[in-house]
């Protein structure tokens, strides 16, 4: 649900200045609220302060895996769009439905991938909730 001030993004980012560049690429495409979480047991923290209209999940976090975050997340607070941001897609392999972008991100690519899972539906794990 779309908070007044635009779309809800969640960004599960271990490297700051990774996490802000997500956020200024994401703002001009409509979300104007932002969470951030460094582990799995943060993202899911953050999912029920707010549920996220997007998460997007860096595949290497501090305590865990992006994987097993973006499960989480989806495990508790139900279907939501997840996007991938990563600098090994190969870690991905296995995972049907994954929208993934690969660092370094441009705009461009963030822009198409946000438009292909409003298109597409929520992601690889939607229907696990």
């Amino acid at each position: 649900m779309p908070t007044p001030n635009g779309l809800h993004a969640l960004i599960v980012e271990d490297e700051l200045l990774a996490g802000m560049g997500l956020q200024s690429m994401l703002t001009p495409l409509g979300y104007g609220s932002f969470a951030f979480a460094s582990t799995p047991k943060q993202a899911l923290e953050q999912a029920r302060l707010q549920k996220p209209d997007l998460v997007t999940v860096d595949l290497s976090l501090l305590d865990g895996d992006g994987v097993q975050a973006a499960r989480r997340v989806v495990e508790e607070v139900g279907p939501v769009p997840v996007m991938f941001v990563t600098g090994n897609p190969d870690g991905l392999d296995g995972i049907d439905g994954a929208t993934v972008v690969e660092k370094p991100v441009t705009p461009g690519q963030l822009a198409a991938a946000v438009a292909r899972l409003k298109r597409d539906d929520a992601g690889p794990f939607a229907s696990q909730s």
